[in-house]
């Protein structure tokens, strides 16, 4: 049998007995030093920690096993202790215990017996440490879950904060800034109220955009689905992103192909989705580029897709599009702006509807198609 990877130290002033116990525990362990007195131990436990100690209950009048074990359990918390004795006593036995003891053994005893005993304590204290490991581990978890239902909250209270203290304001900045632009008449006044206006427009794309992530995660954002009209959404969606095509000097073209008809769906929520994929289309484009988006109307189900003629994603980067906080294109991050929830919001909406949401390289020309999904009827009816 292999060896245990420890070392021990026998205490017995019977040198025979010494002498036979060492020698087991040479079979053992791989490391086996012997005291013949208390003070011998006390030296050899000054200069180095053992994984194990056999010792006799009875030694020198310097001291007895008991008081021993003790001073060792003091010095090393982590050292197994067996005691062995000829003259068993319930008050040795008890004493023993108490001082740290793991196991109590009477004498005359076998070779196989002690070899036992000595597997035995190592197999339990083994088991005592994975059993310390897991309650640490399941410590660690309730406090880690504790400190994340923590943050949960302080996310929660952050995100209401956001939602009262920033869209009611930028409401009626946006309404403001719309009345100025129509008093304006110099152009360079105008110049800087477009300025501001395309800024306050961005905000107000980004606050919204990671609210209503925010509410999907949470489940809170309830379908409530009714006969939509998917082309006069995207119609009403894409005018509303006037002034970021301007920007980009972008045109939008919408076409539709096969029969249209109304699609169950929560409009507000499809309509999001639209508009995150239209800006997407937008922001990595390029200036002055195009974005066709394909409405096909089919038997089962209505597949839309929205293809522009600007950059074109890296190969490594195809499967995490729909993460949470990804940009394919970091180094344009600060150009473009967002914050990376559009297409993963898309994603979420798509699915709760019974749909999907894939990502394509154009096969000529450069650019990206995303394509959205919803099917004819609610699934049963």
């Amino acid at each position: 049998m292999e060896k245990i990877k420890a070392s021990a130290l026998v205490i017995d002033d019977e040198e025979d007995m010494l002498m036979l116990s060492s020698n087991i525990l040479g079979s053992v362990l791989t490391e086996v030093e012997t005291a013949g007195s208390s003070s011998e131990a006390r030296a050899a436990f000054h200069k180095k920690t053992f994984d194990l100690v056999l010792t006799d209950i009875h030694l020198d009048a310097g001291g007895d096993g008991v008081a021993l074990a003790q001073e060792i359990k003091n010095i090393s918390p982590d050292t197994k202790i067996i005691m062995m004795t000829a003259d068993p006593t319930l008050e040795t036995a008890i004493g023993g215990m108490k001082s740290g003891v793991m196991e109590y053994i009477i004498k005359p005893f076998s070779i196989d017996y002690l070899s036992s005993v000595v597997r035995n304590v190592f197999e339990k204290g083994k088991l005592t440490s994975e059993l310390e490991r897991e309650k640490a581990m399941k410590q660690e978890l309730e406090s880690a879950y504790s400190q994340l239902k923590s943050s949960e909250k302080v996310k929660d209270a952050f995100l209401s904060r956001v939602n009262h203290e920033l869209r009611t304001p930028m409401s009626i900045a946006l309404a403001s800034s719309e009345l100025l632009g129509q008093q304006l008449k110099d152009e360079k006044e105008l110049e800087l109220w477009r300025c501001s206006d395309r800024a306050l427009r961005n905000l107000q794309l980004a606050i919204g955009e990671l609210l209503l992530f925010s509410d999907l995660l949470k489940g809170s954002m309830k379908l409530d689905k009714k006969p939509a009209d998917l082309l006069a959404l995207l119609g009403e969606t894409s005018r509303g992103l006037k002034f970021l095509y301007d920007d980009m000097e972008i045109t939008v073209e919408i076409q539709s192909e096969g029969e249209a008809y109304l699609v169950p769906a929560a409009p507000d929520l499809i309509g999001e989705a639209f508009r995150q994929l239209l800006v997407n289309a937008v922001k990595f484009n390029k200036k002055g580029g195009g974005v066709l988006v394909r409405a096909h109307f089919g038997a089962d189900r209505v597949v839309i897709s929205f293809s522009n003629s600007g950059m074109e994603v890296k190969e490594e980067d195809m499967p995490h599009l729909f993460d949470s906080f990804f940009q394919a294109a970091d180094y344009l991050t600060r150009e473009v702006g967002g914050i990376g929830l559009g297409l993963a919001t898309v994603k979420q909406i798509m699915e709760a509807h019974g749909g999907g949401v894939t990502a394509q390289k154009n096969p000529a020309g450069g650019g990206m198609t995303f394509s959205v999904s919803l099917p004819k009827a609610e699934p049963g009816s």
